[in-house]
């Protein structure tokens, strides 16, 4: 879907441009560092019950933002290029996710 900039002021391009520049420097810092999460279960010790110590917190911790990312940087674009509330509202959604992510992974590997 193609944005119609015949009558777009130039201050709102430069905007968007900007915001889809922040989402998809913010997703790929997502995509690329949080991962590295996973390494605190290194002072696991038999019996502990912390949650980056089991199995489903290391993979959660690793996959969450390997799968948030790159849908959040969809979604989010697409909101940037396509018009009305919605769609605008859409880049909210997106970048609160990419934030989400960072707080469930910290959450489990602190």
């Amino acid at each position: 879907m193609a944005m119609n900039t015949t009558n777009v002021d130039p201050t709102t391009l430069v905007l968007k441009y900007l915001g889809g520049v922040a989402l998809w420097v913010f997703a790929a810092f997502t995509f690329l560092l949080l991962p590295l999460n996973v390494m605190a279960s290194d002072g696991c010790f038999d019996g502990d019950t912390r949650a980056i110590c089991t199995a489903a917190g290391q993979n959660a911790v690793a996959y969450v933002p390997m799968v948030t990312a790159p849908l959040a940087g969809v979604l989010g674009t697409y909101g940037l290029a396509a018009e009305g509330s919605r769609a605008r509202g859409l880049y909210a959604v997106a970048m609160g996710a990419l934030v989400a992510a960072w707080v469930v992974v910290s959450a489990i590997a602190g």
